[in-house]
């Protein structure tokens, strides 16, 4: 498995649909077990000024959150 600079599990990469690079990373959180879910537009920012608003897309994900959002990605993934 990859890691970051500083140890922690990259569990993914990929690029999305518009050319938006995707990483799941582990959190170094000392509170809870979490994991980011980072997403980098192809300037390389991480925001991006669209539609009159700044947009951000990292979300901090508890270990149920993952599971809740993983439930949601495979309904949608096994729809046919």
């Amino acid at each position: 498995m990859k890691k970051t600079s500083r140890g922690f599990n990259i569990y993914s990469e990929f690029k999305d649909s518009y050319n938006n690079q995707i990483r799941v990373q582990e959190s170094s959180s000392a509170m809870k077990e979490c994991v980011w879910i980072f997403c980098d537009y192809p300037e390389g920012k991480s925001v991006k000024f669209h539609a009159g608003d700044w947009q951000s897309a990292a979300p901090h994900l508890t270990k149920a959150q993952a599971r809740k959002l993983a439930k949601a990605l495979l309904k949608f993934a096994d729809r046919k």
